[in-house]
């Protein structure tokens, strides 16, 4: 429950922070499926993977810390939920597929006008 609170208490001090400069809900989900993805390749040395999100990270994201920090926490909760669940890695196809499908998005919410 606590783990919960501190989420919702971040991510309201996020949407606080970066309030003067709009941010949609499909950017910030964008930015929090990105991070999954990336703990998932961590986690999976899928290296290959982890680079090319954060290259397109800082090509299309406005210049903004509260957006990296909503990633990096995003990463790490996903490289310790992986970890907890004892999860399975993808194929390397499989994850390449994933993070092709969200970097389509991440370049379409932020291209957007």
């Amino acid at each position: 429950m606590i783990k919960k609170t501190i989420s919702a208490s971040f991510f309201v001090l996020l949407l606080w922070q970066v309030g003067a400069q709009a941010v949609t809900d499909d950017q910030l989900a964008v930015i929090r499926e990105l991070g999954s993805l990336n703990g998932i390749a961590l986690h999976c040395n899928g290296l290959a993977e982890t680079q090319r999100i954060k290259r397109a990270l800082v090509s299309f994201l406005p210049k903004r810390r509260q957006l990296g920090e909503l990633f990096d926490h995003q990463t790490n909760q996903s490289f310790m939920a992986f970890m907890k669940e004892n999860a399975s890695c993808p194929s390397p196809q499989t994850l390449a597929q994933e993070v092709d499908e969200s970097l389509r998005k991440l370049e379409s919410v932020y291209s957007a006008p």
